[in-house]
């Protein structure tokens, strides 16, 4: 092989950057942060949880953002950003996104398009709201596994956010996904309606129109178990509330949440929480007739 050929065939690879950190900060109750845009690009808002508005300026353009929206606003390197929660209950995440993450889009023809020139409301929904709700929950943990993760859950977020303006030729991939995450939701929904109803996959995936296949992959996709296991998750913690609730015998239980023999319940609820059913309701209730003697003792210390 000569020079140039070799030299032909090295330049097929080609490898691709991955810089790809995204800065990010929350925001909690009354917060003011005043900082510098560490890149160009986008800034991502998300309102997290909250009753008030909060306003924010970049560069001299004074902005607000209400309970619930989600926006994608471009920026420029070094432009001044200020914010300020108006309510004590809100809680914002702000991310920088790098410019080169998004990219260009193009048509089908191959043209780029234009998009996001501005100041853009995205859609938020509820699998949004769960990456939301993860980020939050692995916000004050140390650990560097749980930065990876953060970092993460915003470019699956990003993901989110974008369908609704991605190009028309991935319209049906993106619909495709969002078809097979609300059929998955169905599922769920379908499993907690009725405890006492024991569905096997086949039955679930019939109910919401897919196949056991793509029903098992995308549940532990986006559900984050398989369905069996969230399925005797769910039905053990019901299990345990009615239970502590008092109000039904251990018989009934096991009928409320699928199991025909109590026998046969009990040896689930020991293997699941580590002790039997009757324990359960032993604990509950000396700790019931504790709290009513505490009461009957305040309410004689009281009337002496």
């Amino acid at each position: 092989m000569t020079q140039d050929e070799k030299k032909a065939t090295h330049s097929e690879i080609t490898l691709q950057g991955c810089q790809s950190e995204i800065h990010y900060t929350i925001l909690r109750g009354n917060a003011v942060l005043s900082c510098k845009s560490p890149i160009d690009g986008f800034i991502n808002i998300l309102y997290a949880t909250g009753s008030g508005a909060s306003a924010y300026r970049i560069n001299n353009d004074t902005y607000v953002i209400r309970n619930g929206e989600t926006i994608l606003q471009p920026i420029k390197k070094k432009y001044s950003c200020t914010w300020k929660n108006l309510s004590e209950d809100t809680i914002i995440i702000l991310a920088f996104i790098p410019s080169f993450m998004l990219g260009q889009p193009h048509t089908n023809s191959g043209e780029e398009t234009r998009w996001l020139t501005e100041r853009t409301m995205t859609k938020r929904d509820q699998r949004l709201s769960l990456v939301i709700k993860q980020i939050l929950n692995l916000a004050d943990t140390p650990h560097h596994l749980a930065r990876l993760r953060i970092q993460s859950l915003f470019i699956k977020g990003l993901i989110y956010q974008l369908e609704d303006w991605y190009p028309q030729h991935d319209s049906e991939e993106i619909m495709a996904n969002k078809s097979l995450y609300d059929r998955v939701q169905l599922a769920r929904q379908m499993i907690e309606k009725d405890m006492a109803k024991n569905y096997t996959i086949h039955e679930l995936a019939k109910a919401v129109g897919t196949n056991e296949q793509y029903l098992k992959k995308y549940f532990k996709q986006y559900i984050g178990k398989t369905v069996q296991t969230y399925m005797k998750e769910i039905k053990m913690e019901h299990a345990k509330n009615l239970i502590m609730a008092g109000e039904h015998r251990i018989a009934d239980v096991a009928r409320m949440t699928g199991y025909k023999h109590s026998t046969h319940f009990s040896t689930a609820f020991k293997k699941f929480f580590g002790f039997i059913p009757n324990a359960l309701r032993y604990i509950f209730i000396l700790v019931l007739e504790y709290i009513l003697t505490e009461i009957d003792y305040l309410v004689f210390i009281t009337a002496v």
